[in-house]
């Protein structure tokens, strides 16, 4: 049961950091493209450090 959540986090996160990453490719304006891509690199760390547990 628990592997099972955990692996819905990990791909939540996944998802998450992908989309922040498309998003920030298409930005225009500087200061939210550095907003996106700090939230990118916390779900990217996130998705690794839950793939470690899995």
């Amino acid at each position: 049961m628990l592997k099972i959540l955990l692996k819905g986090k990990y791909f939540y996160h996944l998802l998450q950091q992908r989309h922040n990453e498309l998003l920030q490719q298409d930005c225009m304006s500087e200061e939210l493209r550095i907003k996106l891509k700090i939230k990118a690199v916390y779900h990217s760390s996130k998705a690794v450090e839950l793939g470690a547990r899995i």
